[in-house]
């Protein structure tokens, strides 16, 4: 009897752990690979300067990591699949025939070198605090953040910098200007908002996607900004400073 009772705890036993190593191997069913979920480019940089990832490669780009070493990406508009694996703190990406090697950071993967561009890519885990875009800022970037007041305005055939402007009581509202850390600046002008616009940062000058208005923007070695701003009526030099907001 007892020799019959062994046997059948020994058989239990036996199809207790076929059944866990169907489920993985690790004793823990049902556990979801760590990688697995949808990965966004939330930076770039070309040559140390940030670059819109929009501009870059003409739209959002993903990928979503799948079981079985599957992945599937979206780039723009272009869809399609690929493979991927992980060997120590390197993640592998191969898709349409590139083979791309990242580094795994927490909740990020930073490729230096997307698909033979030159540009750096930081891609992070949908739903973490590593999507934050304000993680990925350039200290040049940061120090543009927040919001700007003209100070005083200056005319293209004028005497000089004024401090006061036809329809505007205060010279504070003439321009202003709300970089945010999502790289996208709120302009308002004489009161009115015009926008809200991209911006990237780069040796020293602001570019803000505007074409009408047109604004060119110089960051000055103290600190402060050089706007040049022009429409189809008007044609200021803005001296911005950062302002409380209020």
């Amino acid at each position: 009897m007892r020799k019959k009772l062994n046997l059948l705890l020994g058989l239990v036993f036996i199809i207790s752990m076929a059944a866990l190593t169907g489920c993985g191997g690790s004793g823990k069913a049902g556990e979801k690979n760590p990688y697995e979920g949808k990965w966004v480019a939330v930076s770039a940089q070309m040559m140390g300067i940030s670059v819109s990832v929009d501009e870059t490669f003409g739209g959002d780009f993903e990928f979503e990591v799948k079981n079985g070493g599957k992945v599937s990406f979206s780039v723009g508009d272009t869809t399609g699949n690929g493979k991927w694996s992980v060997e120590d703190d390197q993640f592998t990406l191969s898709i349409e025939g590139e083979k791309m090697v990242g580094t795994i950071g927490k909740d990020i993967i930073s490729f230096d070198d997307m698909l033979e561009m030159g540009v750096k890519v930081i891609f992070a885990k949908d739903g973490t605090d590593a999507m934050d875009p304000s993680l990925y800022l350039t200290e040049e970037e940061s120090a543009v953040i927040g919001k700007w007041a003209s100070e005083s305005v200056e005319e293209l055939l004028g005497d000089g910098p004024q401090t006061s402007m036809e329809g505007v009581d205060n010279i504070n509202d003439a321009l202003r200007l709300d970089f945010k850390n999502d790289r996208n600046v709120t302009v308002i002008y004489k009161g009115e908002e015009i926008g809200t616009f991209p911006w990237s940062v780069a040796l020293g000058y602001c570019a803000i996607e505007s074409d009408n208005p047109s604004l060119s923007v110089a960051i000055n070695d103290d600190g402060t900004l050089k706007v040049d701003y022009s429409n189809d009526e008007d044609y200021y030099t803005f001296h911005c400073v950062k302002s409380d907001g209020k």
